[in-house]
């Protein structure tokens, strides 16, 4: 008997990996498009179209006509788009608008027969807890409030160490209050606060943080980001404490139509919604008195997704599977990060400046080669390292791990930019330097193979740092490597020892 030995296709589980989610809004429609979704929560598409199916809502009870037509044309292209990348592991989620237009079945059925497949239409309450989901994805051990502010409605979630314990959905949506007969941007105030009022929990206790979720608040921060000329141009994460952010939003909610036209960095699609979205952020805050306000860029539809893939967004397995994604990514094919990482962690075990999270992350984007001189390499190193899409990482972590990496590269006597090293203490500008100064060394012992970092030992005892090697390799001990070791013993203030063993 022969045996027929079955030829897979390398691009199969690619294709079936990939995960596509549309979210039809009532002032936009954005199509998300993911790699592994289970590996990364970063998409590689990401494409949004301002349709307003929901303009003039409160007056007609319709979705409005053009929207409608010019929503169709953007969904078949979205449709074109997964035909042709061969995508069918699709979700379609649909917000307010359709939930509540009289008219939405007809749009709905078209939706439905154009992807063959059936629109998930939330609630309000299904979005509040998604978009809680949202953020839990994209921080740490969420504590707060969590509020999203779409073009028909805010939903708000409060979650405490993570788990949700109240959600509510209110008709507090930009698109909906810019077109609302009765509602002015004079009297807003005062219908937010009866809003808030009718939502006992949200004055029962006081808020730690507050996340905010949707384009027109990404929108707003984005504006305070540049205008603060912040170095690190990442929405997600940005945070601003309470009181310098209410000054900037008493500022933005006066502007009238001819100053909002002055307003640079943002799409001019959001920019009418500025004043009202200041206001109703002004109210929340108001009302729930936050220490922090920080903006998320993973909210609705990652939420959406997550209820499917994930059983438990802290387990271990999903850090270390994001982990191993960038490395291949990165080139890094033998995932030789982890042989970096257990060569230099006895050295950083217990520093409380550098944990074990932002030394792996380390090993792992450090490990790049532009085959450029080493200060150009060392100051592109740095920008792909801050501008890493991982969602778990705070601006001060990003600017630790992009120090690490640079220094990795060229020597510690030079440094990036000033503004960088102004958002970490001492201690962290020392812990990151001692990091780039062990991968640096670390790299000079791998000219010949990675393999050696597993025969060899580095670690402390008392004032010495010690590296122990087998005697058959000792010729591996070149001048350049003594002279990296010593610089990472200078940088831990600890004296160089080597030590050759015969086992």
């Amino acid at each position: 008997m022969t045996l027929k030995v079955l030829k897979t296709n390398p691009n199969l589980k690619l294709k079936q990996a990939r995960l596509a989610i549309i979210d039809i809004g009532s002032n936009s429609i954005r199509m998300l498009i993911y790699d592994d979704f289970t590996s990364s929560r970063v998409p590689f598409f990401n494409e949004k179209a301002v349709c307003e199916l929901g303009k003039n809502l409160d007056k007609s009870r319709k979705l409005h006509h053009s929207g409608k037509i010019y929503a169709l044309k953007v969904l078949k292209r979205f449709s074109e788009i997964l035909n042709v990348s061969k995508i069918t592991n699709l979700k379609i989620i649909a917000t307010a608008v359709l939930r509540e237009a009289s008219d939405a079945r007809l749009f709905i059925e078209d939706v439905e027969k154009l992807f063959q497949k059936k629109i998930e239409i939330l609630s309000g309450d299904q979005e509040a807890e998604c978009a809680a989901e949202g953020v839990k994805i994209g921080f740490e051990n969420v504590d707060g409030l969590v509020a999203d502010l779409g073009g028909g409605s805010l939903e708000l979630a409060r979650v405490e160490n993570n788990l949700i314990t109240n959600k509510t959905s209110l008709p507090l949506g930009v698109l909906r209050l810019i077109n609302n007969p009765i509602v002015k941007k004079r009297n807003l105030s005062k219908y937010i606060k009866k809003l808030f009022a009718e939502e006992k929990w949200l004055s029962k206790k006081k808020f730690k943080n507050l996340y905010l979720v949707g384009g027109t608040w990404r929108a707003l921060f984005k504006l305070h980001l540049f205008q603060n000329d912040h170095p690190v141009h990442i929405i997600h994460q940005y945070s601003i404490d309470n009181e310098r952010l209410k000054k900037f939003l008493d500022k933005i909610s006066s502007f009238n139509k001819s100053k909002l036209k002055t307003v640079e960095y943002i799409s001019k699609s959001r920019t009418q919604y500025l004043p009202y979205s200041s206001i109703i952020l002004n109210e929340i805050m108001n009302f729930t008195n936050p220490k922090k306000i920080l903006c998320s860029i993973s909210g609705l539809r990652e939420g959406a997704l997550v209820k499917e893939h994930f059983k438990d967004l802290e387990s271990p397995d999903m850090f270390n599977k994001s982990l191993e994604h960038i490395a291949k990514k990165r080139g890094d094919l033998g995932l030789t990060f982890k042989k970096y990482y257990h060569f230099i962690k006895p050295v950083f075990d217990g520093n409380e400046y550098y944990n074990q999270k932002l030394l792996n992350l380390a090993c792992v984007l450090s490990h790049m080669d532009w085959g450029l001189g080493a200060f150009q390499k060392a100051e592109l190193v740095f920008q792909e390292t801050l501008n890493t899409p991982l969602l778990k990482l705070s601006h001060k972590e990003r600017i630790q791990i992009a120090l690490s990496c640079y220094w990795r590269y060229c020597s510690i006597k030079y440094n990036p930019k000033m503004e960088y090293l102004t958002f970490l203490n001492n201690n962290e500008i020392f812990s990151s330097k001692q990091v780039g100064a062990a991968l640096r060394f670390a790299n000079s012992l791998t000219s010949i193979s990675t393999i050696f970092l597993e025969e060899f030992k580095l670690y402390k005892r008392g004032n010495a740092l010690f590296l122990k090697i087998p005697s058959q390799h000792q010729e591996i001990i070149s001048k350049q490597v003594t002279k990296k070791f010593k610089a990472l013993a200078r940088e831990l203030f600890l004296e160089p020892r080597v030590l050759y063993s015969n086992n």
